[in-house]
């Protein structure tokens, strides 16, 4: 080495090995390779000639069976492992099968013939798919998996040795490829986001699902999905898939159908209707978990200065330290909004030693203008706060994104989908909030679980020409959000996973971070626009217009995969034909009538003596067809109860009037035990339909004038009073009295067989309690009646609880 070369010595490359060594390992290693090369190709002769003999079993090809079944006979006679194979104690290989080869083999090597062709190449196939040169006549080409890579760093791991696939792609029975060679592995170490393109109904978002699903599963991430454009759709993450052509796609994938462990949070504002499943949740944003811009974003307020920032950070951390009140917070920013002088002072060392310091206090002056978006600010947050949407740090119903991400068993879908009539704008604020929560948790604390965001129909929020959307603001907003996920979520581990039926369709800065993309079938318009940056060839084009449902080309790290048939997702999709509960309650287990056609007297045909609604346990007998359930009723017949084993069923048989005798307790147990007998597969949610307690609007916030009107919502807003019963505080004290003492021993001594039970223990004349006793009526939400027997609702337990004392002589104030 010249003593220029010298100088870089460390920086060679060295051996770990004597050279004697490397050579035998180099050696041994070509072996191998060279083994491998010949078992393969010798594998690929063997499908070939598979392939040719049944062609030429069904008339076709070139070739005649007899030199096919020659040729194959001798090559399956070579393979490494026909020895074993053929071994009395090898499982692998029937013993007639065995058998049947070695008499075939006695023939040929007398030069014979074996009588039977058809019995030949039935022998020598499954020889043929014992050895695992092939696992099917009919396709005998191969499939290698379609995964995502497996993680493994400080944080994040993935969870199994091997990821489930996501897909297949097909290899040509003439291959000689390893299959390890042509698996396709999808890159996510850095979050890297992924597209799925396709015509409408070819599987972009079973597809989508299904990828999230397996993040969610196998590589530790957080499955949230956050746009609905209003059919339900995402909610059906929560019940197996019930589609007959995805469930045959999961059977050719060795899998089945599961639901996804979900909770679906609805906003709690106006619209909630009265029975939703257990695993709904509704939920307000407290304003302790808004940040200046979080509020600013609100009020669609994009572009900001730091004095902007500043004063409606004072005005939130001057009301978080005072009375934490939504009100407060709105006057505040109102007040700041104005033209004011602000103050600063701050403090300098003048001087330093051993024994003692020198401080000097300064103060400047500096005159700010009014702030518009202050004003606005202020205004959209007393709007969102007399919807229900944000409220007082206090509220119960409080979102809380750090525990729900933190929560990574369960995925989270966002479901708006109940806003009344008008409201439809916020919808794309709501998501917003949560995109920014989401974004806010994780820089904040990089230890929880990594996050994959599910968006279908990605040009809705995020769309190229806002001229073409009817919120502009609002959704521009949004859009601006979607690009700040996509250029700096994945550095926060946030992956977003969004489909779209044309890709031009999309915000272009969103779509141009976008790294993976799966093209499915595709029009030609769209097959162009994806040429001019891709540059297909001829037989990918044609590939992507011609594609089935669910098949599919993986554009990934600069290179393109296909043919790739995708897994269809596991859990439930959308179905345009069918009711998003129908779904829910035919997957919990329960019959439900979904059109008026649809049969509901069970196997036997024969009219049920009675049927028991699965919600209420209210009993129905049925005299004549007209008794039949209310369609979109969930509902067991009588032969589903029986034989159920638990408690309740031991002690009770298939007759009404005993049902009805048994507890409330035992009622249920019985029918839950019934439910989950016919379900068809394990259900990770409670899916039963439960009361949301939303008679009403659920608060109101009123600012303003304090007039009477404005003081009794400041008594119903302190006391907590239900939205159903709030009325009574406008009635006669005397009839509220009388309703009060009427609740209160409902809850103490109930329940009652008879109305008129209770009308004899209240203390006024039982004329007066049949005027509120009815479902119209002043009493109406109080109570409920559970099989023959009235019970306290728990609107009336609410009501029953409230220091009814204090709140009169409010009252009394407010009246005087």
């Amino acid at each position: 080495m010249s003593g220029s070369d010298s100088k870089y010595a460390d920086l060679q490359a060295t051996d770990r090995y004597s050279p004697d060594e490397v050579i035998k390992r180099v050696a041994k290693k070509g072996l191998q390779t060279q083994q491998a090369t010949q078992q393969l190709e010798h594998e690929s002769v063997v499908r070939q000639l598979i392939m040719q003999l049944r062609k030429a079993f069904e008339g076709e090809g070139n070739h005649d069976a007899e030199s096919l079944l020659l040729a194959a006979h001798w090559h399956l006679r070579q393979a490494p492992g026909i020895t074993d194979l053929l071994h009395p104690g090898d499982d692998r290989l029937d013993r007639q099968t065995k058998l049947d080869f070695r008499e075939q083999c006695r023939l040929r090597d007398q030069g014979k013939q074996p009588p039977s062709p058809s019995s030949e190449f039935v022998t020598l196939a499954k020889i043929a798919e014992a050895l695992e040169y092939i696992s099917s006549i009919t396709d005998p080409s191969r499939y290698a998996p379609v995964r995502f890579d497996r993680i493994d760093e400080p944080g994040a791991r993935t969870t199994v040795d091997e990821p489930t696939p996501i897909g297949r792609i097909r290899i040509g029975h003439d291959s000689s490829k390893a299959l390890d060679d042509r698996a396709v592995e999808l890159p996510h170490q850095s979050c890297d986001h992924i597209g799925a393109v396709a015509l409408p109904r070819r599987g972009k978002d079973s597809t989508l699902v299904s990828a999230g699903m397996n993040l969610h599963e196998e590589h530790g991430y957080k499955y949230i999905s956050i746009m609905d454009d209003g059919r339900m759709e995402t909610p059906m993450v929560a019940i197996p898939n019930d589609e007959d052509v995805i469930r045959q796609n999961l059977k050719r994938m060795g899998q089945d159908p599961k639901a996804m462990a979900a909770d679906v949070y609805v906003p709690a504002m106006s619209g909630v209707p009265s029975m939703l499943p257990g695993n709904f949740e509704q939920f307000t944003i407290g304003i302790d978990s808004l940040t200046p811009h979080l509020i600013l974003r609100l009020a669609g307020v994009t572009k900001s200065d730091e004095t902007v920032e500043a004063r409606i950070k004072k005005a939130l951390d001057e009301t978080l330290d005072g009375t934490g009140n939504v009100s407060e917070l709105v006057s505040r920013l109102e007040v700041y909004s104005r033209e004011m002088e602000a103050t600063i002072e701050w403090t300098e060392l003048e001087e330093q030693s051993p024994d003692s310091a020198t401080t000097e206090t300064y103060t400047a002056r500096y005159q700010m203008d009014a702030e518009d978006a202050l004003e606005t600010a202020a205004q959209r947050l007393g709007q969102l706060a007399a919807e229900g949407l944000i409220a007082s740090p206090s509220a119960s119903t409080n979102l809380d994104m750090k525990g729900i991400i933190r929560d990574r068993e369960r995925a989270a879908v966002l479901c708006c989908n109940f806003l009344d009539s008008g409201l439809e704008p916020l919808k794309y604020v709501i998501m917003d909030l949560w995109l920014r929560l989401i974004y806010q948790a994780r820089d904040q604390n990089p230890r929880l679980p990594r996050v994959c965001i599910e968006i279908r129909e990605l040009k809705n929020i995020a769309p190229s020409k806002l001229a073409d959307v009817r919120y502009k603001d609002d959704i521009k907003t949004l859009r601006q959000t979607i690009f700040f996920l996509t250029t700096q979520g994945g550095s926060r581990r946030i992956l977003l996973l969004g489909s779209t039926q044309k890709w031009n369709d999309v915000y272009k800065p969103v779509r141009s971070n976008i790294a993976i993309k799966i093209l499915l079938q595709l029009g030609d318009d769209e097959i162009d626009t994806l040429d001019k940056t891709h540059h297909f060839s001829y037989e990918q084009q044609d590939q992507l217009a011609e594609f089935n449902i669910g098949q599919g080309m993986l554009l990934s790290e600069g290179g393109a995969h296909w043919p790739i048939e995708l897994r269809g997702a596991p859990c439930g999709l959308g179905l345009g034909d069918r009711h998003w509960r129908d779904r829910y309650g035919v997957a919990w287990g329960a019959r439900v009538r979904e059109h008026e056609r649809d049969s509901w007297r069970g196997p036997s045909g024969d009219l049920p003596a009675w049927w028991v609604d699965v919600a209420r346990l209210s009993v129905t007998s049925v005299d004549a067809v007209a008794d039949k359930p209310p369609i979109g009723t969930w509902f067991l017949l009588p032969p589903d109860l029986d034989g159920v084993a638990c408690e309740a069923a031991d002690a009770y048989d298939r007759d009404a009037d005993r049902f009805e005798e048994a507890t409330a307790e035992k009622q249920r147990a019985w029918v839950d035990a019934a439910l989950e007998a016919r379900r068809e597969y394990e259900i990770p949610n409670d899916l039963l339909l439960r009361p949301t307690g939303t008679g009403a609007r659920q608060r109101s916030v009123t600012l303003g004038a304090d007039d009477e009107s404005a003081a009794l919502q400041d008594i119903v807003k302190e006391y907590g009073i239900p939205g159903p019963i709030k009325g009574w505080l406008e009635t006669r004290q005397q009839t509220r009295q009388n309703l009060i003492a009427a609740v209160q021993h409902l809850d103490e001594h109930g329940p009652y067989k008879y109305a008129k039970d209770l009308a004899e223990e209240v203390p006024y004349a039982e004329s007066t309690f049949k005027n509120y006793w009815s479902n119209d009526s002043k009493l109406g939400e109080c109570w409920v009646k559970n099989g023959k027997h009235y019970e306290i609702s728990p609107v009336g337990k609410q009501a029953a609880a409230l220091d009814w004392d204090t709140i009169e002589s409010q009252l009394e104030e407010v009246t005087a």
